[in-house]
């Protein structure tokens, strides 16, 4: 009978792709995208935010780091792009904090609080971009 086969193949298919989208799964992703990213900087940022884009694309993990660059005494952020499949990372060279800033958890709070506060829950800021 072909059909057992089959059906074996399809559950076991199942079962891999439900333990990949596991929480716990989930959770170590992240964890592994923020280990190998901040082990491939080229520098020891001071004070470092990771962002880990919580499950990336279907083939990519990515991952947004900030902190204060020894080197240019600024705020810097590097973005790092996680291959799923060879577990091997590409970084970016450092931008400045004038181009792109990660929005640390209290920034975000704070503006939440802010918009409930004053029930301001427009999505463009003083220059008029989204």
């Amino acid at each position: 009978m072909r059909v057992l086969p089959l059906t074996a193949l399809v559950l076991s298919l199942a079962a891999s792709a439900a333990h990949a989208s596991s929480p716990d799964a989930w959770e170590e992703f992240r964890a592994d995208v923020e280990k190998s990213c901040v082990a491939s900087l080229p520098e020891a940022l001071g004070t470092p935010t990771v962002f880990v884009e919580p499950t990336g694309t279907e083939s990519f993990g990515i991952a947004a780091i900030e902190g204060l660059s020894p080197e240019s005494k600024s705020q810097v952020t590097y973005v790092c792009v996680y291959d799923k499949q060879k577990k091997t990372v590409q970084v970016t060279p450092a931008i400045a904090a004038e181009f792109l800033h990660v929005v640390r958890e209290s920034e975000r709070e704070a503006a939440a609080a802010e918009r409930a506060a004053t029930g301001d829950n427009k999505t463009v800021d003083e220059t008029g971009q989204e």
